[in-house]
């Protein structure tokens, strides 16, 4: 979620269409949480409710309000039904109509419900706060910590804080809640992302009351009985899932491609290889988030289109060739590219070394940090290139034909390269004409551990998928030994191709096999 400066929370999507949660704190005193899936009424708890959320609350009406899913837009909207006790939205009282329902009430990321006292700085005991969220992640955990006695809270990235959230969005020190004179302040430490209380943005700093919920990036902390409640993600990373239904120019006149859906997984060494014309290269301008497609980029379970602000750190192209310096040392070249990768709002200098030192270390070149470039052999620089790309936080790397242009030689060390990359637990995917010289040069195999293949459509005239799996997979399919002669398959007869491109796309949409994760 973004305003037009600031990344508010990335927006994280368990499962597509109507699911967001609810996470409910009442009497018992502890998070609740609850997935929304289409229509849910709310209301108290009680023998005979048949209500789909139930709180442990008296002032809650039986049937107090309904969570309502809308298919046309995709948004879920609150209606109070006219409770006695009525519900706030970010401090704001929701009114009946007529004496009957509240107007709906458009849910947005972070929206704070509270069933209360008209005043909030005062809570009701038996009051319900509702936290409404598409970016609960699955595996998140909740931990309690008590404020009791302490006169300062600071909240960050940096181990010295009271509070330690590792989490990118947040600053080194990002806020800071004091206690004076029997009041409490939350101040915001100049962070590049902000602090939200109760929804809203503050400006500064502000005064926080009993039940308060603030939202620190993808961090929600609830002040809950002289303590903070808040979560921590434990997510397993390195999953990209693309499902794009149509990517159209024109204002929708052209459709360049459509039905594109799989999964990678951090590892993946992915092939593209598509026909004359098919949209290689628009597929990989909608993954980038540069063209925005009918669809979702999901990237372990964050919305690119929805979160772009964010999440085109994590997604990126990769130059053809990294040109190393041949008089600088090796640590000194992996600082440059650390001081072009690493934002200095978000890492200081010891940062940065602390990085080159990890990273040095994870690829094996950690002895040659003092070395020349030019004192390298071939392999030892190869290293190094590796170590450049990984000093960012990328996850997801794309390379649009970056053997193009060299020679055998320095094709099959750029390929090397990229395998080695993602064997470093991140994901890579490849546009190449000469798939096949991507091979380990001991055992012969190739390198890729995907291959995804688009053909242009003659009937619809846009790129649609013909295949997706491993390389052994690629070559029963498509009945070839060599993964070139995909190509010939499937590109039109005036190129000098076979012009299957229609059978193999319907083959592959019959194929009785499921389109996501493709284990190797």
């Amino acid at each position: 979620m973004m305003d037009s400066e600031r990344t508010i929370a990335f927006v994280p999507e368990e499962q597509r269409g109507k699911t967001a949660t609810l996470i409910i704190l009442d009497m018992r005193n502890r998070p609740v949480v609850v997935p929304l899936q289409g229509n849910m009424t709310l209301g108290r708890d009680y023998d005979k409710s048949n209500c789909d959320i139930r709180v442990q609350s008296r002032i809650t009406g039986r049937r107090h309000g309904e969570f309502v899913y809308s298919d046309v837009y995709q948004d879920y909207y609150y209606i109070d039904n006219n409770s006695v006790n009525g519900t706030y939205i970010n401090g704001n009282k929701l009114t009946s109509q007529d004496g009957g329902t509240s107007a709906p009430y458009k849910l947005q990321e972070g929206d704070v419900l509270r069933i209360d006292h008209s005043r909030l700085d005062d809570p009701h005991p038996e009051a319900v706060l509702m936290i409404f969220t598409w970016s609960y992640t699955l595996g998140s955990r909740w931990t309690v910590r008590s404020i009791k006695g302490l006169a300062e809270i600071r909240i960050g990235r940096d181990e010295k804080n009271t509070i330690v959230l590792d989490d990118l969005l947040i600053s080194r020190t990002h806020a800071v809640i004091r206690k004076e004179n029997g009041q409490c302040w939350i101040e915001d430490i100049h962070s590049q992302n902000g602090v939200r209380v109760n929804g809203r943005e503050i400006e500064k700093s502000q005064l926080l009351y009993e039940h308060d919920v603030v939202r620190i990036g993808n961090t929600i902390l609830i002040l809950w009985a002289d303590t903070i409640i808040y979560n921590i993600f434990t997510k397993e990373e390195g999953q990209l899932s693309v499902n794009i239904r149509k990517m159209a120019v024109n204002f929708g006149r052209k459709t360049l491609i459509k039905d594109i859906e799989f999964e990678a997984e951090n590892t993946d060494f992915v092939l593209i290889l598509g026909g004359s014309g098919a949209g290689k290269t628009t597929l990989i301008n909608t993954i980038l988030g540069e063209k925005k497609a009918d669809g979702e980029i999901l990237l372990d379970g964050q919305n690119l289109y929805r979160n772009f602000k964010y999440m085109k750190t994590k997604i990126g192209l990769v130059p053809q060739f990294l040109n190393l310096r041949l008089n600088d040392k090796v640590r000194e070249t992996l600082m440059d590219v650390a001081e072009i990768k690493l934002p200095k709002q978000d890492y200081s200098h010891q940062d940065k070394l602390r990085r080159v030192q990890d990273t040095m270390e994870k690829v094996g070149v950690q002895n040659l940090s003092e070395h020349l470039i030019s004192q390298l052999s071939g392999g030892q620089k190869k290293k190094v290139s590796v170590a450049a790309q990984l000093i960012g936080f990328q996850k997801v790397f794309i390379c649009d034909e970056p053997d193009s242009g060299l020679d055998a030689a320095s094709r099959m060390q750029q390929m090397e390269i990229l395998k080695e990359i993602a064997d470093n637990g991140k994901i890579v995917m490849v546009i190449s004409h000469e798939p096949d010289d991507a091979v380990n040069s001991v055992t012969g195999e190739s390198l890729f551990t995907k291959v995804l293949v688009i053909a242009k459509s003659t009937k619809e005239q846009c790129g649609q998928m013909a295949f997706y799996g491993t390389v052994p997979e690629a070559l029963e399919f498509f009945q070839v030994k060599r993964l070139q002669d995909i190509m010939l398959e499937i590109n039109p007869t005036y190129e000098g191709g076979k012009g299957r491109a229609d059978y193999y796309i319907q083959k592959y949409t019959l194929q009785p096999k499921k389109r996501g994760r493709n284990k190797r």
